[in-house]
């Protein structure tokens, strides 16, 4: 497949081991690869993302970390975003991500730099029956805040030990759903069928 020139940063919301949204994730990245997309994976449980705190942001400006992260949001086309569901909302390393991301480097660092003209695909892998909707409500409703564009059908699989099984595969029918949202999303930033 030829390069589209499209950057994805895919980020889970959980940073357990073996996390089935962290699956979710890798088989989306994998099919945006496919696609022609160069993708970019953020791991939250591995860089050292301190608790948002304004006196710490006014005693030493933005910690390199955030800087960073910073830098990767505005360098990507689209965001992939996989998110458990925690007590009906979408998981607190995740909002303290983007309280991060919402403060500025200096004056000149436009507002909401690392979400501006950003396009969200979102998903969830639960291990029950709910598919984590109430979660990729709450993901949906804090991305339209910031201002990103989210993909109106959000992917949502249910029961997710069961349907991943020993392989760490999908199966065919919910690949194929997958394989749209990320369709959907390449083509939402300029990418022809």
């Amino acid at each position: 497949m030829a390069e589209t020139g499209i950057n994805i940063l895919g980020v889970s919301g959980s940073i357990r081991k073996e996390s089935f949204n962290t699956q979710l994730l890798t088989v989306a990245l994998e099919l945006a690869e496919r696609h022609g997309a160069r993708v970019t994976r953020l791991d939250l449980g591995a860089i050292n993302l301190p608790f948002y705190d304004a006196d710490l942001e006014a005693k030493s400006g933005l910690p390199e970390t955030v800087r960073q992260l910073k830098k990767q949001f505005e360098e990507a086309d689209g965001l992939i975003i996989a998110t458990p569901e925690y007590n009906g909302f979408f998981p607190g390393i995740l909002k303290n991500c983007f309280d991060w991301l919402t403060r500025r480097t200096g004056p000149d660092d436009p507002i909401l730099s690392a979400f501006n003209g950003k396009v969200a695909g979102v998903m969830s892998a639960t291990v029950g029956g709910s598919g984590g909707i109430r979660s990729l409500t709450s993901l949906t409703t804090q991305l339209h805040y910031l201002g990103v564009t989210v993909l109106p059908r959000p992917f949502s699989l249910m029961h997710a030990g069961k349907v991943f099984g020993d392989s760490g595969a999908l199966p065919a029918e919910s690949l194929a759903v997958l394989d749209e949202t990320v369709t959907g999303l390449l083509r939402a930033l300029g990418k022809p069928d």
